[in-house]
C-alpha cells in the first residue's frame, strides 16, 4: 500500500515537473537519480553487487527495457494526448492482464475468484474516474500508448518473477536502473529540447519535488515493489494497482483543490471488495497453510 501510496502522489509530482523540465531529461535525471539512491542503500546494508553470468544479464536488461525505458517512454508519450481519465482506467487494467500473463505463462491457477476481483477492482476505478466529472472513451492514438506501456510494464512485472528465483530483489533493480537509465540518457541526449538552458533553470521547489519522485517513488518503493512482486507473484501483486488511480485522486484533491464526492467512496469500497478477493486464498491453499 505504501507502493501506491507513493506512485498516486508521483503522478502529481510528474505533472508539476512536465511544466518546468523536458520530458525526456526529466525520465532521464528521475532514474539516474534513483540508481544512486539504489546504490547507497545495497552499499548501506553491507551488501555488493552481484557478479551475473551472460543468461542473466540478458534477462535484467530485458527487465530495464520493459519496465525502466519502454514504459517511461510509453506513458509520457501516450499521457500527452490520451485524457487523465483515460490513462488511469487503462493503467487499472495491470491486474487483470498480469492475472491472464501469469496464467498463460507461469501456469498459476486463474480462479473465477481471481477474475472477479481484478473485474471489480476495475469497476472501481471506472466509478472513481468518472465521479472526477471527467469524459471516458478508450479510443485514439493516445490510449492506445498508455495501453502499451501498461503491457509493457505487466511483461516488465513476469521477467522480474523469473529473475526472483536466483537473484536479490536489490540487485536485481540495480542493474534494471543501469540498463534502463542507460537507455533514458541515451534518449534524452538525442532529444534537443533537453539541452535548452531553460529546462534545468529552476527554484529550489521542483528540486525537491524532483529528489522526492527520484530517491523515494522510484527508489525506494520500487525495491518494496519487486519484494512484493518475488512474495506474492505479479499476478497478486498487481492487484494493489488498483489503489494507485485512488491516491492520485486523493493527491489531486489535497493539491490541487479537486471534490471527492460519494462516487470516490463508492469507487473506493469496490478497490477494497476487488484486492481482498484476488489476494483470497483458495481452501486447498489455506488447508495446506494450517498444515505448514
Amino acid at each position: 500500500m505504501f507502493v501506491m501510496a507513493t506512485w498516486g502522489l508521483n503522478i502529481v509530482s510528474i505533472k508539476y515537473l512536465t511544466q518546468h523540465m523536458d520530458i525526456q531529461a526529466l525520465a532521464a535525471i528521475r532514474i539516474v537519480i534513483a540508481f544512486a539512491t539504489v546504490t547507497l542503500i545495497i552499499k548501506a546494508r553491507g551488501g555488493r553487487i552481484p557478479k551475473l553470468g551472460a543468461a542473466q544479464l540478458g534477462w535484467v536488461a530485458l527487465a530495464g527495457f520493459l519496465v525502466v525505458y519502454a514504459h517511461q517512454v510509453a506513458l509520457v508519450s501516450g499521457l500527452r494526448f490520451s485524457s487523465a481519465a483515460n490513462g488511469t482506467l487503462i493503467m487499472a487494467t495491470s491486474p487483470l492482464l498480469s492475472a491472464l500473463l501469469a496464467a498463460i505463462f507461469y501456469r498459476e491457477k486463474l480462479t473465477l475468484v481471481r477474475i472477479s476481483g481484478a473485474l471489480l477492482g476495475l469497476l472501481g476505478v471506472g466509478m472513481v474516474v468518472a465521479g472526477g466529472g471527467a469524459q471516458l472513451g478508450l479510443t485514439g492514438w493516445g490510449d492506445a500508448v498508455v495501453f502499451v506501456a501498461v503491457l509493457v510494464f505487466v511483461f516488465g512485472g513476469l521477467v522480474i518473477q523469473r529473475m526472483s528465483r536466483m537473484m536479490d530483489p536489490l540487485g536485481m533493480l540495480w542493474y534494471m536502473y543501469l540498463a534502463g537509465g542507460l537507455m533514458l540518457v541515451a534518449h534524452a541526449a538525442l532529444t534537443p529540447a533537453a539541452y535548452e538552458s531553460g529546462a534545468w533553470q529552476m527554484p529550489w521547489w521542483p528540486w525537491a519535488v524532483l529528489l522526492f519522485s527520484a530517491v523515494i517513488a522510484s527508489g525506494v518503493s520500487n525495491i518494496v515493489w519487486n519484494a512484493g512482486i518475488a512474495r506474492l507473484g505479479i499476478s497478486r501483486a498487481a492487484l494493489f494497482v488498483n489503489w494507485l488511480p485512488i491516491f492520485g485522486l486523493l493527491f489531486a484533491a489535497l493539491f490541487l483543490d479537486e471534490h471527492v464526492t460519494p462516487t470516490h467512496v463508492a469507487g473506493l469500497a469496490c478497490v477494497l471488495g476487488g484486492t481482498w478477493l484476488g489476494l483470497r486464498r483458495g481452501p486447498q491453499a489455506r488447508q495446506a497453510a494450517v498444515k505448514a
